[in-house]
Protein backbone atom coordinates (compact mmCIF):
# COMPACT_ATOMS: atom_id res chain seq x y z
CA UNK A 1 0.00 0.00 0.00
CA UNK A 2 3.00 2.27 0.98
CA UNK A 3 4.52 1.72 -2.30
CA UNK A 4 1.03 2.60 -4.36
CA UNK A 5 0.90 5.99 -2.53
CA UNK A 6 4.40 6.79 -3.07
CA UNK A 7 3.82 5.51 -6.76
CA UNK A 8 0.72 8.03 -7.15
CA UNK A 9 2.66 10.56 -5.19
CA UNK A 10 5.98 10.76 -7.70
CA UNK A 11 3.57 10.42 -10.89
CA UNK A 12 1.53 13.14 -9.82
CA UNK A 13 4.57 15.45 -9.13
CA UNK A 14 5.87 14.72 -12.32
CA UNK A 15 5.43 18.17 -14.65
CA UNK A 16 4.03 17.33 -17.92
CA UNK A 17 6.58 18.84 -20.56
CA UNK A 18 5.45 20.21 -23.62
CA UNK A 19 5.77 18.77 -26.70
CA UNK A 20 8.74 19.02 -29.40
CA UNK A 21 8.30 20.47 -32.48
CA UNK A 22 9.11 18.55 -35.55
CA UNK A 23 10.32 19.46 -38.92
CA UNK A 24 6.66 19.19 -40.34
CA UNK A 25 5.78 21.78 -37.57
CA UNK A 26 8.34 24.06 -38.29
CA UNK A 27 7.69 23.62 -42.19
CA UNK A 28 3.89 24.82 -41.49
CA UNK A 29 5.12 27.67 -39.29
CA UNK A 30 7.77 28.96 -41.81
CA UNK A 31 10.26 28.65 -39.12
CA UNK A 32 13.34 27.31 -38.34
CA UNK A 33 12.79 24.22 -36.46
CA UNK A 34 16.10 25.60 -33.92
CA UNK A 35 14.01 28.11 -33.04
CA UNK A 36 10.34 26.33 -32.30
CA UNK A 37 12.56 24.36 -30.28
CA UNK A 38 14.79 27.34 -28.50
CA UNK A 39 11.26 28.39 -27.54
CA UNK A 40 10.26 25.17 -25.78
CA UNK A 41 13.66 25.12 -23.95
CA UNK A 42 12.64 28.46 -22.53
CA UNK A 43 9.39 27.41 -21.73
CA UNK A 44 10.75 24.32 -19.58
CA UNK A 45 13.24 26.71 -17.85
CA UNK A 46 11.73 29.94 -17.61
CA UNK A 47 8.03 29.05 -16.99
CA UNK A 48 8.95 25.92 -15.24
CA UNK A 49 11.21 27.70 -12.44
CA UNK A 50 8.10 29.54 -10.76
CA UNK A 51 4.93 26.82 -11.87
CA UNK A 52 4.34 24.06 -14.13
CA UNK A 53 5.50 24.47 -17.69
CA UNK A 54 2.31 25.80 -20.15
CA UNK A 55 0.51 23.10 -22.10
CA UNK A 56 0.43 24.37 -26.05
CA UNK A 57 -3.62 23.33 -26.05
CA UNK A 58 -4.16 25.61 -23.14
CA UNK A 59 -5.05 28.52 -25.34
CA UNK A 60 -5.85 29.11 -28.98
CA UNK A 61 -2.61 30.70 -31.33
CA UNK A 62 -4.42 33.67 -31.24
CA UNK A 63 -4.90 33.60 -27.12
CA UNK A 64 -1.24 32.99 -26.70
CA UNK A 65 0.68 36.16 -27.49
CA UNK A 66 -1.61 38.25 -25.03
CA UNK A 67 -1.35 35.57 -22.27
CA UNK A 68 2.14 35.77 -22.31
CA UNK A 69 2.93 39.37 -22.87
CA UNK A 70 3.66 39.85 -18.94
CA UNK A 71 5.68 36.67 -18.44
CA UNK A 72 7.53 36.49 -21.33
CA UNK A 73 9.04 39.88 -21.45
CA UNK A 74 10.62 38.28 -18.35
CA UNK A 75 12.82 35.66 -20.86
CA UNK A 76 15.42 37.08 -22.85
CA UNK A 77 14.03 35.55 -26.13
CA UNK A 78 9.80 36.19 -26.14
CA UNK A 79 9.64 35.91 -29.66
CA UNK A 80 10.62 32.20 -29.45
CA UNK A 81 8.69 31.23 -26.28
CA UNK A 82 5.76 32.78 -28.80
CA UNK A 83 6.97 31.49 -31.42
CA UNK A 84 6.43 27.68 -29.84
CA UNK A 85 3.07 28.42 -28.75
CA UNK A 86 1.25 29.80 -31.82
CA UNK A 87 2.89 26.67 -33.55
CA UNK A 88 1.95 24.26 -30.95
CA UNK A 89 -1.32 25.07 -30.34
CA UNK A 90 -1.97 24.32 -33.99
CA UNK A 91 -0.83 20.95 -33.42
CA UNK A 92 -3.49 18.17 -32.90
Amino acid sequence: MKRLLLLIAVVGCTPRLPPHATEADAARANVALSELATGRTMVIKKCGGCHRPPQPKAHTAAEWPRSLDEMSTRSKNPRAVIRFFDLSSLVS
